[in-house]
């Protein structure tokens, strides 16, 4: 009796085995583990370098890329926080970091060559692995690849913030915003007060340091492209005239200038699909006191003929700037449209 039923536990063993086989499932990377949540400030980077590589001129190419300053700011700001260790120290205790960036000299290698993982120990978290087989070579490709490194890592950064922003906004700017222009946005949840225009909508904090604002709007645009950087600034300052004016009639909001031209930096993105010209710098509140850091994000709606624009910008006097700059970026990056209006 014994041995018949020792055959018939085989048997089901096996049968399960083919069946689980014939599913074609297999453990997938990570299943089964425990993915922790991922920790460190806004802004952070930790940066894991060998030791031969801090002492040599490298390092100089090294802060460069992480610890130049924000462009738009008016002071300056390191592009990251850097908390920094050589190779031999990086321990469990750093494993969970959001933002990682190593530095390796690496014999083995033929070629310089850089790697960027996600979600390796925790989430959210980005890990770029940069190696190559001397200081030489390294040297020159991070000089080539610096712009490219700080993007990768900045990206994944306001990724991380956008996603936090979709667990916790703002309702009131989200349902005003769907409201009067058929397109939502998930801003900072300390944003209370909104202000409706035509095709235009602010909302802002209303605080007098740690200030944080977006507004959208949207014009009618027959062009084939992205306007200019010139155009875009001149199409700001006639929206921002119209609908954020000051205490008096001669006061509203508008672009700095410095001998007449708009202290500004733009450059074009892709995202979902769309082209995008980013724009940032600096406001003023005209014959006032007040001004700041900004940061617009414009594309054009095929289907309305529009050119759509959402623009971040924070007020905050002698305190640093750059991570209200970067949640208030983070916002704007989540603009859509209901579907009801596409």
């Amino acid at each position: 009796m014994r041995q018949i039923f020792l055959k018939w536990a085989a048997w089901t063993l096996l049968l399960g085995c083919m069946a689980a086989a014939c599913t074609g499932k297999q453990a997938k990377p990570g299943e089964g583990r425990r993915i922790v949540k991922s920790k460190g400030l806004p802004s952070e980077l930790l940066l894991v370098v060998d030791k031969a590589v801090w002492e040599s001129p490298v390092a100089d190419t090294l802060r460069k890329i992480v610890e130049g300053p924000v462009p738009g700011l008016p002071q300056a700001e390191s592009y990251f926080r850097v908390t920094r260790i050589l190779t031999p120290y990086y321990e469990q205790m750093y494993t969970t970091m959001h933002s990682k960036l190593f530095v390796r000299l690496d014999p083995h290698e033929r070629v310089p060559m850089v790697g960027v993982n996600h979600d390796v120990s925790a989430r959210p978290q980005i890990e770029v692995t940069v190696k190559a087989p001397d200081l030489e070579s390294l040297g020159r490709f991070l000089s080539g690849k610096a712009l490219f490194l700080r993007d990768v890592i900045a990206d994944a950064q306001l990724q991380m913030r956008a996603a936090q922003l979709r667990k916790h906004y703002s309702k009131k700017a989200y349902d005003d915003l769907r409201a009067c222009m058929g397109r939502t946005i998930y801003a900072p949840q300390e944003i209370k007060a909104t202000k409706k225009g035509h095709r235009f909508l602010w909302a802002g904090t209303n605080l007098n340091e740690k200030d944080m604002n977006v507004v959208v709007y949207a014009c009618p645009w027959e062009g084939g492209d992205l306007p200019g950087l010139m155009e875009m600034v001149a199409l700001r300052d006639s929206v921002m005239q119209a609908n954020i004016p000051g205490s008096n009639p001669d006061q509203w909001m508008e672009t700095v200038r410095e001998q007449g031209m708009p202290l500004v930096e733009g450059r074009i993105l892709q995202r979902d699909g769309h082209r995008i010209l980013e724009t940032r710098g600096l406001w003023q509140m005209r014959h006032g006191a007040l001004g700041g850091p900004f940061v617009s994000q414009a594309h054009i709606d095929s289907l309305t003929h529009e050119l759509v624009v959402a623009e971040g910008f924070v007020y905050s006097p002698g305190t640093d700037k750059r991570d209200l700059l970067r949640m208030v970026e983070a916002a704007i990056s989540t603009l859509g449209k209901e579907e009801s209006c596409q």
